[in-house]
């Protein structure tokens, strides 16, 4: 038989159709930037993208895959809705009325509950209550009306300005750390400090406490009240760190499944302005759109000024809430009623979220070595860490810097050794 013979730039062609293959291949298996994700999370983030985008072997057009996210703690390093708070009190930006405060806000009985846990000094909600209605009745009478007669360095030198930020930072903190009454109750009801804004002027304060916390020192700070001031409640500490800080490796994760035809939601316990505000499109770098994100909502007059109460029907995005909420949104109003690919989540709150969809093939965790329900979702992942395809990773970061480790250990705020595991 004859021998088969080829020319020369026959074989060339081929060694560059292989070699630009290869490329292909390994730019795809490749898809986010390497930054400074655990080798085995980029290594499984990577596939579950390349497996399930456009193009993977997984992939559906008729069933376009999603993921959803959640905000504080895991989009960003620390959390908003707290910094938010305390820009809003330090700044005094309020617009409730009086009235609405004291009777909208302030409640002797909750749940049953008339004081606070053991942890925040078994507080009688009735004494905590009538030193804010005293407080803030001085503080809207001289600051806070828009003819008030003091200036903001004046009203901050004053015992009511020190004596109500403290008290309600520490309300906040007391509501969701007594088991009778909870997170659900307190995240809801930090929200109506907004009252008598628009949702612009809300995102508008967010804007700038956003940027503010940003360019601040990752610190711990405490509020006191003021020594010698006659109160009900008596003088209370309010202990938090300070600072904001982005992920380049979420940032860059949601921006490559959108590239890949994944869509990306933040399901948050936030105020859903708040949240547009960090994570919309040209502000900090998320770039995602309003309409997904899915948070906290409240009413609203006819004239668009937010009312200290939450929006009738609307669901508290909060542990099962969560669910509730994708079904709700995503599921039925989306017409996409599959189950999300992948979610990721920090805490507690983001249980329900990480383990109610069966088809749910990853979850990320960002370790805050906590224990509580997402702890046990942390041993699974340890436990899951030489599986190549696990259900959960975990991820680690430096608390103290805002910046993520290439590793499943964190190094805990004020810590300088990595944990793992809570014990």
């Amino acid at each position: 038989m004859k021998s088969l013979t080829f020319p020369t730039w026959t074989f060339t062609v081929l060694l560059v159709l292989a070699c630009s293959c290869q490329k292909d291949k390994l730019e795809i298996s490749n898809s986010l930037d390497r930054l400074n994700w655990s080798d085995k999370n980029y290594t499984v983030l990577n596939q579950l993208i390349d497996d399930y985008g456009i193009g993977g072997k997984y992939y559906d057009q008729n069933k376009a895959p999603y993921v959803v996210l959640d905000w504080d703690q895991t989009c960003s390093h620390f959390d908003v809705k707290e910094a938010l708070m305390r820009y809003q009190l330090t700044h005094l930006r309020f617009k409730i009325t009086m009235d609405q405060f004291k009777d909208n806000l302030l409640k002797d009985n909750i749940n049953g509950a008339t004081q606070l846990s053991e942890v925040f000094q078994n507080v009688r909600l009735a004494d905590i209550n009538r030193d804010l209605i005293n407080d803030y009745n001085f503080l809207y009478d001289n600051f806070i009306l828009s003819n008030g007669p003091m200036a903001l360095a004046e009203i901050q030198a004053t015992p009511q300005y020190n004596d109500f930020r403290v008290k309600i930072a520490f309300l906040f903190e007391g509501y969701c750390a007594s088991p009778a009454i909870g997170a659900d109750y307190g995240y809801s009801w930090l929200l109506y400090l907004f009252a008598g804004f628009t949702t612009n002027e809300v995102k508008a304060i967010a804007n700038e406490a956003i940027s503010y916390e940003l360019s601040n020192t990752l610190s711990k700070q405490t509020w006191e009240s003021p020594a010698g001031f006659q109160t009900n409640a008596g003088n209370l500490r309010y202990s938090y760190k300070t600072g904001l800080r982005v992920l380049p490796e979420m940032q860059n994760l949601i921006s490559t499944f959108k590239d890949h035809g994944i869509d990306a939601f933040i399901v948050s316990a936030n105020f859903k302005p708040v949240i547009e505000a960090f994570s919309g499109i040209g502000a900090f770098g998320y770039n995602l759109p309003a309409e997904k994100v899915i948070a906290m909502e409240l009413a609203t007059t006819p004239d668009g000024k937010i009312l200290p109460e939450y929006k009738a029907g609307w669901i508290k995005t909060q542990r099962q809430g969560k669910v509730d909420a994708i079904n709700k949104v995503i599921k039925e109003g989306l017409g996409r009623n599959w189950d999300p690919l992948f979610s990721a989540g920090d805490s507690d709150g983001d249980y329900e979220m990480s383990t109610s969809f069966p088809d749910m093939k990853l979850t990320l965790i960002w370790n805050r070595v906590q224990g509580g329900d997402i702890g046990k979702l942390c041993i699974q992942a340890v436990d899951e860490s030489s599986d190549t395809n696990p259900r959960y990773i975990l991820q680690g970061r430096n608390e103290n810097t805002g910046v993520v480790r290439p590793f499943s250990e964190s190094i805990l705020f004020g810590k300088t050794e990595p944990q793992l595991l809570y014990k």
